[in-house]
């Protein structure tokens, strides 16, 4: 489930999946650059600028490129926390949000992983902005991605 919410000054998206793999290996995976092709819809045409990394770290900083609503943008994030097997943070420092921090928590349950993604954002003329387009955009991006997720590592 995907939930969306409002804060002070900022909207919140934020979903969990329990991932049948352990935390390394899921971790592993999502700190791996390269892998968000896997679990980005087609349809954003999104590229990573090269070179890609092999791996995350704090204060990295990554190019992509994507097209939405025809519009192409170049995104570009900073890792501005990461603790390996726990957490880690991408900022966006240039794109189409005003403001989007992305944490990607991690923590063991049994045999399994709980993944948490945590978004907050802004948007150009905020309300109105959000519910006409981007929480709709945010929800089918994000539903792709755990049905990808889930798709990988049932494998």
């Amino acid at each position: 489930m995907i939930n969306f919410s409002k804060a002070d000054n900022f909207f919140q998206l934020e979903t969990n999946l329990l991932i049948n793999e352990d935390i390394e290996t899921v971790f592993k995976f999502f700190e791996t650059p390269k892998n968000l092709n896997l679990i980005t819809p087609s349809w954003l045409n999104f590229t990573i600028v090269p070179p890609i990394p092999n791996n995350t770290f704090e204060n990295q900083e990554i190019e992509y490129k994507l097209t939405l609503h025809k519009i192409r943008f170049t995104w570009r994030s900073r890792i501005i926390e990461y603790k390996k097997n726990v957490s880690f943070c991408d900022k966006q420092i240039k794109g189409p949000y005003l403001l989007w921090e992305h944490y990607h928590l991690f923590s063991k349950k049994n045999n399994k992983t709980l993944m948490t993604d945590k978004v907050n954002y802004k948007v150009l003329f905020g309300e109105i902005t959000n519910r006409i387009l981007v929480k709709r955009d945010l929800k089918k991006i994000f539903e792709y991605r755990r049905k990808k997720i889930k798709e990988i590592f049932t494998k």
